[in-house]
């Protein structure tokens, strides 16, 4: 089965902490991205800042210079666990995945609680297809925290590239009742109940990724394929049209309009007596599911 492209799921969208009360977090496409929030209070155990200078480094993608100054905010503060953190997430951004996993250990090493440093872990697992580790850490961190929408929508990647569809469309429930704009998950879970052959509930959950982002002609091209597998071509047509008034030069969408008219208006052939009815067209093949965003 194809899967969601997994260099497109994973991003740096778990908090840089610079320290107490600052957190930056990455913007991912269709999710909310939390905004960054000032703290200027002076941290007597980095007097050099470079903790917080890491962080500005990082929201800049400079991630080269944000190991630096991590790296001195771990020989000024080598029990910090944050400072850990931080520089796994940094090396994330170099996709130094050793590295990044070291760290993420370090950190998980001195604070056993700590749920963003399981969810880094397994997002650095995932990026290696290593799916069973991945899973391990996206379980402990759900543990901890049993609604955190970022463990629950990489879990739910999981077990979509694993096909446990139920227990994809558990994770993304909660990940769209905590966070309701967010298409991705709402894509995700709608290519899970498809998979199950839940085509109203796939439709429904189409729509309202649909409506995160209308301007996306793919988020109508996924709904037409939902409603061409549950037998209903008119509303594919639809969608389809609906693409063209976003993007005129669809050539798919151009195409697969003209296919279902053409089977809508064809004659049956008369067959001879001897003969069983002829069967109604075989539905087109699935298209390959959407690009997470998760966001």
């Amino acid at each position: 089965m194809n899967t969601y492209r997994i260099g497109t799921v994973l991003s740096l969208a778990i908090a840089l902490v610079a320290y107490p009360g600052e957190n930056l977090f990455a913007a991912k496409k269709r999710g909310p991205a939390p905004q960054a929030q000032a703290n200027t209070r002076p941290n007597p155990k980095d007097p050099g800042g470079h903790s917080a200078k890491g962080v500005e480094f990082a929201k800049k993608k400079e991630y080269d210079k944000a190991v630096e100054e991590f790296t001195k905010a771990i020989e000024a503060e080598p029990q910090d666990a944050k400072n850990y953190f931080n520089r796994a997430t940094a090396y994330r951004g170099l996709n130094k995945f050793t590295e990044a996993f070291n760290d993420y250990s370090k950190a998980i090493e001195m604070d056993a609680k700590n749920t963003p440093a399981y969810i880094g872990r397994g997002e650095v697992l995932l990026q290696q297809k290593q799916l069973d580790n991945a899973l391990a850490d996206f379980d402990k961190a759900i543990q901890i925290a049993p609604n955190d929408a970022n463990a629950r929508r990489f879990r739910g990647f999981v077990y979509i590239s694993k096909s446990e569809w139920q227990k994809a469309i558990d994770d993304y429930t909660v990940v769209v009742q905590r966070v309701p704009d967010d298409g991705g998950a709402w894509e995700r879970r709608a290519f899970a109940n498809r998979s199950l052959k839940k085509f109203k509930e796939a439709i429904a959950d189409y729509t309202k990724a649909i409506a995160t982002d209308p301007k996306d002609p793919d988020g109508y091209r996924r709904r037409a394929q939902a409603h061409i597998m549950a037998g209903d071509s008119v509303k594919a047509a639809e969608d389809f049209k609906a693409i063209l008034k976003i993007k005129p030069d669809d050539v798919d969408a151009q195409s697969r309009i003209k296919a279902l008219e053409t089977r809508a208006n064809a004659s049956p052939t008369p067959a001879p007596a001897t003969t069983a009815p002829a069967t109604s067209p075989a539905k087109a093949p699935s298209m390959a599911p959407p690009a997470a965003s998760p966001h």
